[in-house]
């Protein structure tokens, strides 16, 4: 769908803004999840050019997750084949437990992005001064990855489905196939490119908190020995994984992950949620709203482990663009005018 006549009407002013100042954390960024639900090319071309307006500079992909994997991975081609898509269930609410993954359906949703085409979204990002950081999410998360290949699950689907979708860590072929995954996105991504490799809310009674751990950092030293710096959530540094940057989401976790002393990007899900109502009006009861005055309270922490900070967008209820923009701005115009000025 045709975006430029809303980045024509809202990037002049919003330049003007940016230009006023100099970025203070050389992280300033913001997440989008397309495998949720999947935005195409242009729609991500859209969002780099309102990003660069506010001297906004990494471009986060939450390119796999349980319902979808938009990747092209060669060496394993089920993972778009299969994947990429699921039966289309229009005009239900969301439930992703109801998803069934799949290309065979009669009326299928979904879709990826080969390597070609993400070389270009690459470069289309590097000429605004932007980095797109891709995160394979592992490992948990994987359920249309585990029905591409059922041989790499801990639990083989659908039984797997009900959040118990994670990798047999302890098998070789398991790590094997991780490996693989992040030799191409090595190949792929420019040199030094920092690759997220997730490692959040797996339940500890299907992979024990230690088996969490040898995974994670094998992988992680996998990821930095390539040259490229490792991310993971919070959850991985609280486990006790070390050598990563630390991507912070939980906002009750912030005091015990500062003091891990690692680098530390901020998302808080208290003040960054860019996908949480942004009004009363649109709350349920109860439900935490984020506003822009939300945004713009969020208090820093004055230290070195501080990379900078990221808004998120997660999609389980934001199917089309215009949603999208509509969600992640004005919020991300609030949090450029955070990462302007160090607190």
């Amino acid at each position: 769908m045709e975006m430029k006549w809303l980045t024509s009407l809202l990037m002049p002013l919003a330049a003007c803004v940016a230009a006023a100042e100099t970025p203070a954390y050389e992280w300033r960024g913001l997440h989008v999840d397309v495998s949720r639900h999947f935005f195409d090319i242009p729609v991500l071309e859209q969002v780099m050019d309102r990003m660069a307006a506010l001297q906004l500079n990494r471009l986060h992909l939450h390119l796999t997750d349980g319902p979808g994997w938009r990747l092209e991975i060669r060496k394993y081609p089920k993972l778009t084949g299969i994947g990429a898509w699921r039966k289309a269930l229009p005009g239900q609410a969301w439930d992703w437990r109801k998803h069934e993954i799949g290309s065979h359906f009669a009326n299928c949703y979904g879709g990826f992005y080969t390597q070609e085409e993400m070389k270009a979204l690459i470069a289309y990002g590097a000429a605004r001064g932007i980095t797109i950081v891709p995160e394979i999410d592992i490992p948990g998360h994987v359920y249309a990855a585990l029905v591409a290949y059922p041989e790499f699950a801990l639990e083989p689907p659908p039984g797997c489905k009900l959040g118990r979708d994670v990798l047999a860590v302890e098998k070789p072929e398991v790590v094997q196939f991780v490996k693989d995954v992040l030799d191409e996105l090595v190949e792929l991504f420019p040199t030094g490119t920092p690759i997220h490799l997730g490692g959040d809310e797996v339940d500890s009674r299907l992979l024990s908190i230690e088996q969490q751990r040898r995974f994670m950092q094998q992988m992680v030293n996998y990821v930095k020995a390539k040259g490229n710096p490792a991310i993971t959530w919070d959850e991985a540094a609280l486990n006790g994984v070390r050598g990563q940057w630390i991507m912070l989401w939980r906002a009750e976790k912030q005091a015990e992950v500062m003091a891990l002393g690692q680098p530390v990007i901020l998302c808080p899900n208290s003040h960054f949620y860019f996908d949480y109502p942004q009004n009363k009006a649109e709350a349920a009861p109860g439900e935490h709203v984020i506003t822009p005055e939300t945004v713009r309270s969020f208090r820093v922490p004055s230290s070195s482990q501080v990379l900078g900070l990221q808004g998120n967008v997660w999609t389980e209820h934001i199917s089309t663009p215009e949603r999208l923009f509509y969600m992640a701005f004005p919020r991300a115009e609030a949090l450029a005018e955070i990462c302007r000025k160090k607190q």
